[in-house]
């Protein structure tokens, strides 16, 4: 069973080294461009920690998870001029993988 109506954007990042606060301007700037939009409920920025659990070696740096109140909603705010600029700005120092999700259970 689907415990809400909104979906997450989970977009994992891989921060090139030394460009860590490059990547969290960038971060705030489309955020504030983000947070603007019709749809937009919230997002958070999760770092990797440099002490993990044994055997657990995360893939990536740093993970968005923002959460909207459908798909079009999204998709509307993603075709934003002002939002053009900020992609080659972003692949100068990570990379990253979006996808979009459903929540379908909670504990």
């Amino acid at each position: 069973m689907a415990t809400t109506a909104t979906v997450l954007l989970i977009n994992p990042f891989r921060v090139f080294e030394g460009q860590e606060e490059a990547f969290l301007a960038l971060w705030e700037a489309t955020g504030a461009i983000f947070s603007r939009s019709d749809g937009y409920v919230h997002a958070r920025l999760c770092r990797a920690m440099s002490r993990q659990p044994p055997g657990q070696h995360p893939p990536y740096t740093h993970v968005n998870i923002a959460e909207w109140r459908s798909l079009d909603a999204y998709s509307d705010a993603l075709r934003q001029p002002a939002l053009a600029p900020f992609i080659s700005r972003y692949r100068a120092v990570s990379t990253y993988e979006p996808g979009v999700y459903e929540v379908i259970r909670e504990i």
